[in-house]
């Protein structure tokens, strides 16, 4: 009579063989999930064209001219043209930070990030710009005195 029932070893190489098959499976799906969140984070925090718009002294509003800010502007842009066009426009440009910087009183350079000047400034700026937009305002110095 023939064995009519699978063998121990055969029940163990085909268990064996789905615990393999487990595995790979599991390990694709995690590498592809890894490999999507890096490309994304990489995204995030990629930075496009940058400028240096110069230093900037101004004195502030309310102070009598005791008291002036002296700031140092980058500004991160959507493509490499705006930079040219900001070279051009440098005098339209310079007026509008000098005029942006003098308005601001001593607490609006104190609050953190001093985020409201710069979305001013992004604001604008980008009013100015044809060919593309500024995407991000850093100060890389920002004294009061």
């Amino acid at each position: 009579m023939a064995n009519e029932g699978l063998s121990f070893k055969s029940i163990l190489g085909i268990a064996l063989l789905m615990v393999v098959i487990a595995i790979g499976t599991s390990y694709g799906f995690m590498k592809f999930i890894t490999t999507n969140d890096n490309s994304q984070t990489l995204n995030e925090n990629a930075i496009g064209p940058t400028y240096s718009l110069g230093d900037f002294v101004v004195n502030l509003s309310g102070t009598r001219g005791y008291q002036y800010i002296r700031a140092s502007i980058v500004v991160e842009v959507s493509t490499d043209n705006v930079i040219t066009e900001l070279e051009k426009r440098s005098p339209q440009v310079r007026d509008s930070i000098i005029g942006i910087l003098r308005d601001q009183q001593v607490a609006d350079i104190e609050e953190p990030g001093a985020r409201v000047i710069k979305n001013r400034l992004i604001t604008k700026l980008n009013d100015i710009l044809r060919t593309g937009d500024i995407t991000q305002v850093w100060f890389t110095q920002l004294v009061v005195q």
